[in-house]
């Protein structure tokens, strides 16, 4: 079988780490009007989308860490940013 199953386990996203990665960030979780996505689930890549925007917001604007992580963790996100959205940073 491919693709998502008829038993759908995470609500409107395809995968748990779609999931997973929307409540770490408090994303909406039932509506899938906040996302910009093509297909019936929102996917990982929809979800990773957004969480990097608000990255870029925050290296951007200096506004606040859209979550609290460890150093480590920060500079990887920054790392990540960095290669994936040179321009912005």
């Amino acid at each position: 079988m491919t693709g998502t199953s008829a038993r759908n386990h995470y609500g409107i996203f395809k995968t748990k780490k779609a999931l997973n990665l929307a409540i770490k960030y408090s994303l909406e979780l039932n509506n899938t009007r906040a996302y910009i996505h093509t297909g019936k689930y929102i996917t990982y890549t929809d979800v990773k989308f957004i969480t990097d925007n608000l990255w870029i917001n925050h290296f951007m604007e200096n506004l606040p860490k859209p979550i609290e992580t460890t150093m480590e963790e920060y500079e990887k996100i920054y790392n990540h940013i960095k290669l994936n959205y040179n321009n912005f940073i």
